[in-house]
């Protein structure tokens, strides 16, 4: 579907401009790559494009409230867009509808980028023109998806946030925006049915509201107030009564956690996500009369993740963790049956062709009748709609099954760091290819993030090895997940355990024998492009070649330049240190790759949106300057329309294809070369 205009572009090419840009593709130089090449074990070489603009995407269904309908993400014109019909053939005749939305804010960064209103009918999506972030939400009629949509945040340079859905059958939302002052983010109601938005709450110099959250009666319920004009300050949870004023709940201390996922005024009680008291985030569900908290569900090696509710109110049905792969807990038996009897309808239809990683729901009716599951084997994820009243199942995303030995198993591994500290990460290893392998060490961004188990499918992980690559990916010390011990293993040790992990990470693939120690790459973006610089300047590995995505080259800059909505600075102040006093400054400049850049002497490419504001453009520009002031290998990628996530689908065909050629020209691996689609204009 990434439509009819590519698919013009592939027919007028002809097969002579096809056999042409075939040539441009690069054999594989690294020994143990030539060998499985020449003896026929490498798998077929995979297009950049099939990762980056697959013509027949479809994913992301969201059913509406009333179980009637079904919205997706898929190819709208030459962009992403949006897709809405009917959930199944008995509930109405109307045609699919397209909306072009073009591509949508970054998923997660404010909450959710696409949702059904509570009318079934009305749709609120959210854009990030520029990618800095100031994210605004339009609102189109389901009934009419060509009409122009209702622009509901029109206010420059501002950025709004989902919080919740609003009164059943209502057109209503709620969201939260710092429109008024730059820093604090005001709780607003918008209305689909008049095109009004109003003023629920607000952040002001006295509350220092920091979240909202509604409650289950579709009210404001409950908020998180900084106890304090500086961040690192306690944080008061407080309900709200019904005469409007506030009772303090929990007093949280600044580096805890106790966030509410829901609160039901009917029957009296929360449900929250705490570390409070222990190491790992629990789920924990409060009394409110009695004040009284229960443990429901904890993990002993991870943090939880996540917790699934009924739509329409009452106590959690699931809750998820990721110790290696993804594990589901049902502590509603029955539904975790209906799922697993799903699971087994979808492998005998041969929908999957092996039994499911993990199964669980992604979206639900308000009655919860009908839902949505999502199925992940080894090789394909596949979402399918239950009707739980008849039993019904339908499958709904098209098949992205790969060809059996296309791609390979992300495999969960463990290693004991020098000063004993258990560190846990991922090998992906190239089909095909026997003995030490080129590797490329993906590092990710935070620090207070992790790398999570993906299938083998169609990910830039298996871009890698599918061009004859192991991936190595660690979740070193100040990683998220393992709990606050783990993450205050980090402090302070940025630019020296936490890099020491990766590089003994790297060790272990080469003790393994499944990485070549002579021809390693590194690649990160944010936090993991500073780790990408570190890592080519401290030498912990014989390095060839580094990618560095909107990575930091200065942390005094990039502190003193945050994003003015950021409540975190007291992470970073642990972490980094205080750049406000002089020796700790001093200190993080000399640990900044910008005063070390003389030390990389290898090939780099750095890459970067203009519009970045959690770290400044200027970062990478300095980089790339100073190298080559000094006569070293760089290239420098630079997206105007970008900020500190690579969003449209044809820079983001730039940026791998420029990372798959550096990789052939220093490890040794196969390059697609010249990709069709980057001849479509934009």
């Amino acid at each position: 579907m990434l439509l009819p205009a590519l698919r013009r572009l592939a027919v007028l090419a002809g097969s002579v401009v096809l056999l042409a840009l075939a040539g441009c593709a690069t054999a594989p130089r690294h020994p143990a790559v030539q060998a499985a090449a020449s003896e026929g074990r490498l798998p077929p070489l995979v297009p950049m494009r099939r990762f980056v603009a697959d013509l027949d995407f479809a994913d992301g269904h969201i059913v509406s409230p009333d179980g009637r309908r079904l919205l997706w993400r898929q190819v709208v014109g030459t962009d992403i867009g949006l897709a809405v019909r009917p959930a199944l053939s008995e509930d109405g005749a109307a045609a699919p509808g397209r909306i072009p939305t073009g591509t949508l804010a970054r998923p997660g960064a404010s909450g959710a980028t696409y949702a059904w209103l509570p009318d079934s009918r009305h749709i609120a999506y959210q854009k990030d023109f520029r990618g800095d972030e100031n994210t605004q939400f339009f609102v189109v009629d389901a009934d009419n998806p060509e009409a122009s949509p209702w622009a509901v945040t029109p206010w420059p340079g501002v950025r709004s946030t989902f919080v919740s859905r609003g009164a059943p059958g209502s057109a209503r939302f709620f969201f939260a925006s710092n429109r008024r002052e730059r820093s604090s983010m005001d709780l607003y109601e918008a209305d689909a049915a008049t095109r009004t938005v109003r003023e629920v709450a607000r952040s002001d110099a006295d509350s220092r509201v920091i979240g909202w959250l509604i409650g289950t009666d579709h009210q404001l319920a409950a908020r998180w107030r900084q106890l304090g004009d500086e961040d690192g300050r306690d944080v008061a949870v407080e309900l709200r009564l019904p005469d409007g004023e506030w009772r303090r709940l929990r007093t949280v201390p600044a580096f805890s956690f106790f966030s509410i996922h829901r609160i039901d005024p009917a029957a009296g009680r929360l449900w929250a996500m705490t570390n409070m008291g222990r190491d790992k985030v629990a789920l924990v569900e409060l009394d409110l009369s009695a004040d009284r908290e229960t443990v429901l569900a904890e993990h002993a090696e991870v943090d939880l993740e996540g917790a699934w509710f009924p739509p329409a109110g009452g106590a959690p049905y699931a809750v998820s963790a990721l110790p290696d792969l993804p594990q589901m807990r049902y502590l509603d038996t029955g539904i975790g049956a209906e799922l697993a009897r799903a699971a087994d309808e979808a492998r005998a239809r041969e929908w999957i062709d092996a039994p499911a990683v993990v199964i669980r729901p992604t979206s639900a009716a308000q009655d919860n009748q009908r839902m949505v599951l999502r199925a992940t084997t080894q090789t394909e994820a596949v979402e399918m709609l239950l009707d739980r009243t008849t039993g019904r199942l339908e499958r709904l995303t098209p098949t992205r099954r790969p060809e059996p030995g296309l791609f390979s198993p992300m495999t969960p591994f463990v290693f004991t760091a020098s000063d004993g500290l258990k560190v846990h990460g991922y090998i992906t290893r190239p089909t095909g290819v026997q003995g030490a392998a080129p590797t490329v060490v993906a590092i990710h961004g935070g620090p207070w993030a992790r790398d999570s188990w993906q299938l083998a499918g169609y990910t830039f992980t298996q871009m890698l090895a599918n061009r004859g690559y192991a991936v190595v990916q660690v979740n070193y010390r100040g990683s998220a997940g393992y709990g606050k011990a783990f993450i205050r293993a980090g402090d302070g040790e940025y630019n020296g355990r936490m890099q020491q992990d990766i590089a003994e990470a790297t060790q272990w693939a080469i003790d393994q024998g499944i990485a070549d120690p002579k021809r390693l790459a590194v690649l990160g973006a944010s936090f993991g492009g500073f780790s990408v610089l570190a890592q080519l300047i401290q030498k912990r590995q014989d390095w060839r070649c580094g990618v560095d995505m909107v990575g930091v080259a200065n942390w005094p800059r990039v502190i003193e330049n945050w994003p003015p909505f950021w409540r975190n600075r007291h992470y970073f102040a642990r972490t980094f240190g205080d750049v406000n006093d002089p020796a700790q400054r001093a200190r993080m400049l000399a640990n900044s790759p910008i005063t070390q850049i003389d030390r990389i002497d290898v090939p780099l490419l750095v890459v970067h949106g203009d519009n970045d504001v959690r770290v400044l453009r200027q970062d990478s520009d300095e980089v790339v300057d100073a190298l080559r002031a000094l006569g070293r290998p760089v290239t420098h990628l630079r997206f105007a329309n970008e900020g500190h996530q690579v969003r449209h689908w044809r820079n983001r065909l730039a940026m791998w294809r420029a990372t798959e050629d550096m990789l052939a020209g220093c490890l040794g691996g196969r390059s697609g070369g010249f990709d069709l689609f980057e001849l479509v204009p934009r």
